[in-house]
């Protein structure tokens, strides 16, 4: 096997934790291959790991990619492995931990069932998202496993929105931002927006204003083939567009944003059986 590591490298725990696993893991005679994915990860940290690779490069031949950090390493793990096909496993040492569900304290069981090669795979839905201006002119094509946000630029100001759903407006919105999410993005951003929590092994794209200035503040569930198109309306300040998270672009009034589901799945490994509501339940403390 060969397997690959991201690594939240501005974490020594993150750092010491990848290096334990990947002793393990060499023990055994497997590859470890670690992404070098900025100039700005030191290389003799990545060495201490395994060998490292450029990022544009980094999931070429393997069969695996272990995560070490918050849900954002694991993001930047699967923008990095999504088109590779390479399934990934987080390992979480940030706070909720929803993407990357395996605790520390369970790695070494996990990486048995790694050197075993019985981990299963699940596959997410994705969302296509292109960013055009007031033309029609694409400005960014992008992809999101969580969602698709647009967020004013001016504090005291508010975003003028309209959002249509097959080209049928739906709803004029005044809020901070916008939100278009996958089921997997609902217990994130989505979530602390008052979106619903949905299960990932739903078809569904869900449009969630934050913090609306208007009566009709609920989320709208499309099907993953309807287009949601979200359009700055004149006269205000810019936006910016970010897909989960990642750099944003600036979008002027008149700009708009498409997204739909469909596109590439990203795929998940699991080294035990996924239980979706208990993991909800403990993240959040339920009882």
């Amino acid at each position: 096997m060969k397997i690959g590591v991201v690594v939240h490298a501005g974490r020594d725990r993150s750092v010491a934790v990848a290096a334990h696993a990947a002793e393990r893991l060499g023990g055994d005679g497997i590859e470890v291959i670690v992404a070098q994915e900025s100039d700005d990860f030191d290389v003799a940290t990545l060495r201490g790991i395994g060998t490292p690779r450029d990022a544009t490069t980094f999931a070429t031949d393997l069969d695996l990619v272990l995560s070490f950090g918050g849900d954002g390493t694991f993001l930047r793990a699967a923008h990095l492995c999504r088109d590779a096909g390479v399934p990934i496993l987080g390992v979480n040492l940030g706070r909720l931990g929803f993407l990357a569900e395996i605790e520390v304290e369970d790695l070494d069981a996990a990486l048995d069932v790694i050197r075993a090669g019985t981990f299963t795979v699940e596959e997410r839905a994705t969302l296509e998202v292109s960013v055009e201006d007031d033309e029609g002119r694409v400005l960014q094509r992008a992809w999101a496993l969580n969602e698709v946000s647009i967020e004013k630029t001016v504090r005291q100001r508010l975003l003028s929105i309209e959002v249509f759903v097959d080209d049928t407006m739906m709803q004029r919105v005044a809020a901070d931002a916008l939100v278009v999410a996958t089921p997997t993005g609902s217990t994130a951003y989505a979530l602390s927006a008052g979106g619903p929590i949905v299960s990932p092994r739903l078809s569904a794209t869900l449009v969630v204003p934050v913090a609306p200035h208007s009566l009709f503040d609920r989320t709208v569930v499309a099907a993953p083939d309807e287009v949601v198109r979200v359009e700055l309306s004149g006269g205000q300040p810019s936006g910016l567009v970010s897909c989960d998270g990642r750099e944003p672009v600036e979008l002027q009034p008149g700009g708009r944003i498409r997204a739909s589901g469909g596109g590439r799945p990203v795929r998940i490994a699991r080294a035990g059986t996924p239980d979706f509501y208990r993991l909800v339940r403990d993240k959040f403390g339920l009882r």
